[in-house]
């Protein structure tokens, strides 16, 4: 090819890579002068019906399991499974035909000690009287006088047994510790109990019923308010069929220490259990309802951005700069999430387009941008 030629494409090479260098400078141009487009909805102040859970577990007012600290055949059973007692009634009855024995024999021993003790003491007050005659000696009556001492030793020791023994014969009738219902007897008649051993039934004291959950180290604060009456919060039971136990309950008592493994403290609650619905162990869900202040401030739950332990959101400025806030989230209520600290009424987050927008981006707003957040949960 000519020399001639050859310059010419070449400057036509260079004229075409020329011109698309400036087109693509153009594009890129124009691409980087593009703005997002977001949709964000204003924080407004007002007031929401909230409903918080949490996982719970019921316990009696009183669980006492029976056992026998005398050891014997069980030789009957007077209480029915499974029905209601009172505290001192029997229930079941060891044979206490070795206690009565024991029993009769310490007695007669507390009778000899008894018999032993008013001879020694005659014979001490004859032996003063001899000796303000200066008929006997003055060791003599010491004598008498130790012995009279170690006979009413000897009586009380007497006694202490006798009390012994009726306490092994008594308590061979084994009697209701307290008032509740009976469960399932474990033996039979005719099985050996070994004394503080062999767990006989158990009886257990319903009404009324508690139920322990744990609360956030951080809800504290509003738990001790509802315990002072501060707050009107209110507590339901629901059953793990999805059913809701009518009777409200109350706070019984706030625990003293919080679990450093989970930075909980543990709740007790209250129950009326008149009608034995609820039953110790059982596992519910107890339902906590309340109405925030009219102050309350709350953001679609789509607006929330979590990392790790931290929470945020995206706000925009009056410019439309985004700009990130860490909150300290409350509870959820339908689609709205109650926000503690972090935001002011009037601020506006980012609820749609969060993945196209980084810190310090001017963005559009869908619309006029300053639609209010709707309480979903509002009544």
């Amino acid at each position: 090819m000519p020399l001639k030629a050859n310059r010419i494409l070449i400057v036509l090479a260079i004229l075409g890579s020329a011109c698309g260098g400036k087109k693509q400078q153009q594009q890129a141009a124009m691409m980087g002068g593009m703005k997002a487009t977001v949709v964000a909805a204003e924080v407004t102040p007002t007031s929401y019906t909230v409903t918080e859970q949490f996982p719970a577990t019921l316990v009696a007012h009183d669980i006492v399991e029976i056992r026998s600290d005398v050891t014997g055949y069980l030789e009957d059973i007077r209480v029915k499974d499974g029905s209601s007692v009172t505290k001192g009634q029997p229930l079941y009855e060891i044979d206490k035909s070795r206690y009565a024995a024991a029993y009769s024999q310490v007695s007669a021993t507390q009778q000899q000690a008894e018999a032993d003790l008013a001879q020694r003491q005659r014979d001490y007050e004859r032996y003063k009287t001899l000796l303000d005659h200066d008929a006997i000696s003055k060791q003599t009556v010491d004598q008498a006088y130790t012995a009279v001492l170690t006979a009413k030793a000897n009586v009380a020791a007497a006694k202490a047994s006798v009390a012994r023994a009726g306490t092994d014969v008594n308590h061979a009738v084994i009697r209701a510790p307290v008032t509740g219902k009976i469960g399932i007897v474990q033996i039979k008649v005719g099985d050996i109990v070994n004394a503080g051993q062999t767990l006989i039934n158990t009886v257990v004291n319903e009404h009324p019923m508690f139920a322990d959950f744990d609360v956030p180290q951080g809800s504290l604060p509003q738990f001790l308010r509802i315990q002072k009456g501060e707050s009107e919060e209110k507590f339901f039971l629901r059953f793990t069929s999805g059913e809701l136990y009518p009777e409200q309950g109350k706070i019984q008592a706030i625990n003293n220490i919080v679990d450093q493994q989970t930075g909980t403290i543990r709740v007790r609650l209250v129950f009326d259990n008149k009608e034995g619905q609820l039953k110790s162990g059982m596992s519910c869900v107890v339902v906590m309802k309340y109405t925030t202040p009219a102050n309350q401030l709350a953001i679609p739950t789509k607006a929330m951005i979590q990392n790790l332990s931290e929470t945020s959101v995206f706000t925009l400025t009056k410019d439309n700069v985004v700009k990130p806030a860490s909150i300290v989230p409350g509870p959820v209520t339908d689609t709205m999430m109650l926000v503690r600290s972090g935001l002011n009424a009037g601020d506006r987050v980012v609820v749609e387009g969060l993945q196209r927008i980084r810190p310090g981006d001017t963005v559009n707003v869908a619309g006029p941008g300053t639609a209010p957040a709707q309480p979903a949960g509002k009544h």
